[in-house]
């Protein structure tokens, strides 16, 4: 479908999203289905100046990008919610925001499945090309990239990269409490061996080479792969 196909359902979510209240691009691709969040915003920036544009904002909570100023001032008649307050707040407060009622089109996800999956990062340029090259051979798309985080997305699931404001330094360490890796569906073996020949271009290293593809077990075909900011990703075959 064009983007003109998607403009009418999104002028119409857009137009009855409460004053005071906001959605993300992806919010509302995700409620209505069948486009990304550059779609939503393509539409945005072609047809969106006869509806409160100012409530579509950045997943962060930052404004339009280049009309800043114009949605803070919406946001500060209208009183929505913004982290530091309505005079020194410069992105909108998500949490208390997001328009959480917004009708849907298309179905949510089984309860209890994973909705998205976000992880932080250092150097969003150096990540985006490392999960940018893995993703997209594990059949995800680029479905929005806002300067500092990009979102792949499959299905109803979604993996944000980002590099934001309140990402505190020091390199990611697996070993560390926390979450250890990310494992996905890698396909056929052949299709995790034909990863694993490429991953140096893409920025990834083969880890356990020793005992690869059998780091698992004996009975566990996959590959781990690590990033050159550390994180792991395991692709299993079968």
């Amino acid at each position: 479908m064009s983007v003109e196909d998607h403009a009418a359902r999104v002028l119409d979510l857009v137009a009855r999203i409460p004053s005071g209240r906001v959605l993300a691009y992806g919010d509302i691709a995700q409620r209505l289905g069948g486009m990304g969040p550059r779609t939503v915003g393509t539409v945005m920036s072609r047809y969106g100046s006869d509806v409160p544009w100012w409530r579509v904002i950045r997943s962060d909570g930052r404004p339009p990008q280049g009309l800043e100023s114009e949605a803070l001032e919406h946001w500060r008649a209208e009183g929505t919610p913004m982290v530091g307050g309505l005079v020194e707040g410069g992105r909108a407060d998500m949490a208390r925001a997001r328009w959480e009622d917004a009708p849907a089109s298309a179905p949510a996800g089984p309860r209890g499945a994973l909705h998205h999956i976000e992880i932080w990062v250092e150097d969003i340029e150096a990540a985006g090309r490392e999960w940018g090259w893995l993703l997209e051979r594990l059949g995800y798309r680029l479905g929005d990239d806002w300067g500092h985080g990009r979102a792949w997305e499959l299905g109803s699931l979604y993996v944000v990269v980002e590099s934001g404001p309140d990402v505190a330094g020091g390199r990611h360490e697996r070993k560390r409490p926390g979450v250890n890796h990310l494992a996905f569906h890698g396909g056929s073996r052949d299709d995790v061996d034909a990863v694993v020949a490429e991953c140096a271009s893409g920025g990834w290293t083969l880890m356990f080479a020793d005992t690869h593809p059998y780091a698992g077990g004996p009975d566990h075909y996959a590959a781990y792969l690590e990033s050159g900011e550390g994180f792991e990703v395991e692709l299993v075959a079968g």
